[in-house]
């Protein structure tokens, strides 16, 4: 959560919109745990959080649900309850967000900013220097969150040439891939494995 304060603080200091391309299962309940987690405890100054992606709503609504069977559980419902996290439904909720002044959060997919609701966001931030885009997982070759993430100084969003005057930034300590090391402490606490394993991606 460390890089994470430290680009939440310099969002802040442009003023603008902080904008989180984010994959709307798991990405998008972990985020808004940390983000709450770190106003709360004053290290980063409170700030309106909106989740804007039908799907991460219904599956935020299954996480609270579960909240209890979930590592980190009392986490993620402290960061659910926040009266600064609004949580989007309508398109017409989505576009009011346009309207919003002053700094604020919006977490939105798809991730790799290819789809989904964080491409009208884009094309309304990206020509605006106090805007920043936070990318927060790993983007494929040939997706526009990958061509932000390489430095475009100009996009194509929804037939629109869009300049590139935002901060484009990233962390990857969010990413869902594990690596071997991980993998195989992960099957070490499922001992004993009875006849094989089988490894779907």
């Amino acid at each position: 959560t460390r890089l994470l304060a430290k680009e939440l603080k310099a969002a802040r200091d442009a003023g603008g919109a902080l904008l989180i391309p984010s994959f709307a299962v798991e990405r998008t309940q972990e985020l808004v745990a940390d983000i709450v987690g770190l106003m709360d405890s004053g290290t980063v100054p409170a700030a309106s959080i909106f989740i804007d992606s039908p799907l991460a709503s219904k599956a935020t609504a299954i996480f609270k649900r579960h909240a209890a069977e979930l590592q980190n559980g009392d986490a993620l419902l402290r960061g659910l309850g926040s009266p600064n996290l609004h949580v989007t439904e309508s398109v017409e909720e989505s576009k009011a967000l346009a309207r919003f002044k002053g700094f604020h959060i919006i977490i939105s997919a798809s991730g790799m900013c290819d789809a989904g609701r964080i491409r009208h966001h884009l094309r309304n931030w990206l020509p605006e220097r106090e805007a920043t885009v936070l990318l927060v997982g790993f983007q494929a070759q040939g997706t526009l969150g990958r061509i932000l993430q390489d430095g475009a100084k100009a996009v194509r969003i929804q037939g629109d040439d869009v300049v590139v005057r935002a901060r484009i930034t990233s962390i990857d300590s969010y990413s869902g891939h594990a690596d071997g090391p991980e993998l195989a402490d992960w099957l070490a606490e499922r001992k004993p494995i009875g006849q094989a394993v089988f490894l779907v991606h």
